[in-house]
């Protein structure tokens, strides 16, 4: 008995092993995906109140209440990072165990936003991986390359 109470306990307290996100992988799933999906890169604006509390769930994996947020900055080209966009934008986290997927506002972030119906939804998981903060230039031409069918192999973001 103390034995599975034991093993309960340490299951818990053991870390979600995530692989790093990569930015060319993720313009990569994204671009095999059914769904259509815009690259951006700018910040976004939200009630950082509505984020998930990931101390409370219980250890379940759950889905919280979709995240109204304001994107602002531009869309990816061919010839760059150059249409202007200011447009609503649901966040969607999401929590495995007591994980859930954090973004942080007003930071600027390459994010990768799914289009659903009339709605820009970008998801955001415990591991990561639809919205990288800080990039660097190298970061921004990459994607360049990627849309341009000329993704580099590997591009950890800077």
């Amino acid at each position: 008995m103390l034995a599975a109470l034991i093993a309960g306990v340490a299951g818990q307290a053991a870390a979600l092993s995530c692989m790093e996100p990569d930015l060319i992988a993720a313009f990569e799933t994204a671009a095999a995906a059914d769904a259509t999906y815009h690259v951006l890169y700018g910040t976004l604006d939200f009630d950082t109140a509505f984020l998930p509390d990931d101390r409370g769930n219980g250890g379940a994996a759950i889905t919280p209440a979709p995240i109204p947020a304001f994107f602002r900055g531009h869309g990816l080209s061919r010839t760059g990072f150059n249409l202007r966009l200011d447009q609503s934008v649901t966040l969607q986290p999401y929590c495995a165990g007591p994980w859930c997927g954090m973004v942080t506002p007003h930071v600027p972030a390459i994010a990768f936003v799914r289009v659903d119906g009339d709605q820009l939804v970008l998801d955001v998981s415990p591991c990561g991986g639809q919205i990288f903060d800080q990039p660097q230039q190298a970061d921004l031409d990459a994607m360049v390359q990627c849309i341009n069918g000329n993704c580099p192999s590997t591009q950890p973001l800077q």
